[in-house]
């Protein structure tokens, strides 16, 4: 063995050695960060909201939003359906200027376990979140919601909640700040829930249309202090109306007899049947969007 040799090998051990309980640190330092973090429950804790709730009027063609505060308050601890200890949360509504007096709106029901936060609303339960609490983590969120599609076929039953088939919750934007109702919170998380859109009712007048997309923000020791929900369908029916022959050799735009085929008509004349074509549409759907105003 060379001089060299003999002292690269005993420097190279204590190199080795000498790093070993540096990693065994790193490893030993991290630990998730729980859920419950993000939603702190206990009875009598609360949450002010104001609520602007979309809807369609004007036979469902036009959208409005009405805006009001809420309170959504713990009120009491119970057990869920499964057994298993939660709370129940009610929740009264009053005006925007908050001139009116509170009245009852809503009860809900959240079961805050060690790794996940499940919420029951419309008796339809959502895993809100889940264990770690970490950029790009994602859960199926609506797992327990009957859609009425399988995994692998198209709807074999009929559901009005087939829109919340098969979403993937994710985490952004963990432990960053967010600002709500112009007061910065320091420390939160943001779970996309879904972003789905198909077609364009603007540009594309005369064709199926629809949208989803719903997004909740929640700050450390505080529960949810923003919600955005948005979820419609865009339906259009084309209408033949005022059909006239077009014949050769007679006057234009000969209107059609009533109770006759138009366009068969037309065609025994060696002609053809124009109408005019009218597109009746609707939307079909809500939105909700949460913005805190305080806490206890």
């Amino acid at each position: 063995m060379t001089s060299t040799r003999k002292y690269i090998l005993p420097f190279t051990i204590l190199l080795l050695i000498s790093t070993l309980p540096f990693c065994k640190k790193q490893t030993d330092s991290y630990t998730p960060v729980s859920s419950s973090t993000y939603y702190p429950a206990a009875v009598g804790k609360y949450i002010q909201y104001r609520l602007d709730s979309v809807v369609f009027t004007n036979f469902d063609r036009d959208r409005e939003v009405h805006s009001y505060q809420v309170k959504d308050s713990i009120d009491a601890a119970i057990t869920d359906n499964l057994g298993r200890p939660g709370f129940r949360i009610r929740r009264m509504i009053r005006d925007l200027d908050g001139t009116t007096p509170w009245q009852d709106n809503a009860t809900f029901m959240a079961t805050v376990l060690p790794n996940s936060v499940e919420y029951v609303e419309n008796n339809l339960r959502f895993i809100k979140l889940v264990t770690p609490v970490k950029n790009d983590y994602y859960w199926e969120g609506n797992s327990y919601i009957f859609t009425g599609t399988t995994e692998n076929s198209s709807s074999t039953s009929e559901s009005p909640y087939d829109f919340y088939f098969k979403w993937n919750y994710i985490y952004q934007n963990a432990e960053q700040p967010f600002v709500v109702n112009g007061t910065t919170v320091e420390n939160t998380v943001t779970v996309l829930q879904q972003d789905q859109s198909t077609g364009n009712p603007v540009a594309y007048p005369a064709s199926y249309a629809d949208s989803t997309y719903s997004v909740e923000v929640y700050g450390k020791d505080i529960g949810l202090i923003y919600k955005d929900f948005i979820h419609w369908v865009y339906v259009v029916d084309l209408t033949l109306m005022n059909c006239r022959m077009v014949i050769p050799g007679e006057p234009v735009n000969t209107p059609c007899p009533v109770g006759l085929n138009c366009d068969s008509l037309a065609a025994t004349k060696n002609g053809y049947a124009i109408c005019d074509t009218i597109t009746p549409y609707s939307y079909n759907g809500y939105g909700i969007k949460l913005t805190m105003m305080e806490h206890n």
